[in-house]
């Protein structure tokens, strides 16, 4: 979705953070479209800024770098309605198969820890909502014994590679409830596919998932509904989200089938 760079943060919110005023540079997406000053990037905060951050303040996944967030001199995570965060290179790659694996390892680490979910009624949790209780063709219901975790809604959209290095999570996007682990994988796959950013088979390399078929079925109305609710969609966006969603329902037709 194309974003523009949001204004640049005051003199007050820069001595907050005790970052010195430089030549701001505009970031990317994975950066909420937010500037860059030194070794900071400063973007405007929404309602999960501070909960990301402070998850993300001592969280270490394994095989990844996570960016640690800001602290304003009082302490807090957010200033004037800004957020900083220390900048690591990097950009948004095309690297599905990995950034999926790197799903899976949240799930991981995330079933150890304490957080809990932010009571939220935005586009997100409401498209969230809804497709957790479609019940429509070649949806089944999950094991009820299934551990559910905290998911990353956007792990393709705010992981940033660089070279060899270990890729960077930026921000943390979660699931407006706990889902059953291997969801966060599941978004990450079929973004991938909607963005055209991968090929199909990477459905069959991560069949290994258990009940993954399913979860990108929930990952998919997730996408759509969203599409529906948020007044910033695009048409052309909704078409690839119906052209992987026909093809997810096809595979679960030919396993049911079967």
């Amino acid at each position: 979705m194309a974003q523009i760079a949001s204004p640049q943060p005051s003199e007050q919110v820069l001595s907050a953070f005790n970052a010195s005023v430089s030549q701001p540079e505009k970031m990317s997406g994975a950066w909420d479209y937010g500037w860059r000053m030194g070794d900071v990037v400063f973007a405007r905060a929404t309602d999960i800024a501070a909960w990301s951050a402070k998850l993300r303040l001592k969280l270490e996944i394994p095989g990844a770098r996570v960016v640690r967030p800001m602290r304003a001199t009082d302490g807090r995570f957010v200033v004037g309605g800004w957020k900083a965060n220390q900048h690591v290179p990097g950009e948004l790659s095309k690297r599905v198969d990995e950034t999926a694996a790197l799903a899976l390892r949240w799930d991981e680490v995330m079933l150890e820890q304490s957080e809990q979910v932010l009571a939220r009624d935005d586009v997100f949790a409401q498209a969230e909502e809804i497709a957790w209780k479609e019940t429509g063709e070649g949806y089944q219901e999950l094991p009820a014994n299934r551990p559910v975790v905290i998911g990353h809604a956007d792990l393709l959209g705010t992981t940033i590679y660089s070279g060899s290095k270990s890729p960077a999570i930026v921000d943390v996007i979660p699931t407006a409830a706990p889902r059953p682990k291997g969801y966060s994988a599941a978004l990450v796959i079929v973004d991938g596919l909607i963005a055209g950013a991968c090929d199909d088979g990477i459905c069959d390399r991560f069949a290994h998932v258990p009940c993954i078929d399913q979860l990108l079925l929930r990952a998919i109305a997730y996408r759509r509904h969203v599409n529906n609710l948020h007044p910033e969609s695009k048409s052309y966006t909704r078409s690839h989200i119906e052209r992987v969603e026909e093809y997810l329902l096809s595979r679960v037709n030919a396993t049911m089938g079967a």
